[in-house]
């Protein structure tokens, strides 16, 4: 038995959400600097818009460029059907807002 270790018991302030001990180094701050929650809340919405961008505009331009490869019509462009494209996609995404908000009341 006497090579069993003893256990310590863990306690945590449950009305801070601290431990009962902190250590020597802890100030109280999530974050070192004052700024640096500024650059993360700056850096998460710059992934989330980064992403929602590709979602967006990543099928119409892989669909344009397949299309590039065939030929465009008289008159049409890669810029062009980009933006049709894209037009259609952000129409087809606010309708299906709408419908999801106004079923939302059932």
């Amino acid at each position: 038995m006497a090579g069993r270790r003893a256990h310590t018991l863990f306690v945590r302030d449950l009305k801070t959400g601290f431990d009962a001990t902190p250590s020597a180094s802890f100030d109280g701050k999530a974050f070192g600097s004052g700024r640096t929650w500024l650059a993360a809340a700056i850096a998460n919405i710059a992934i989330v818009l980064g992403v929602g961008f590709c979602v967006v505009l990543g099928p119409p331009v892989l669909e344009c460029r397949r299309q590039a490869e065939i030929g465009f019509s008289a008159g049409g462009s890669f810029q062009g059907c980009v933006r049709k494209a894209t037009i259609e996609r952000l129409d087809r995404l606010e309708s299906q807002l709408k419908m999801m908000v106004r079923g939302s009341g059932r």
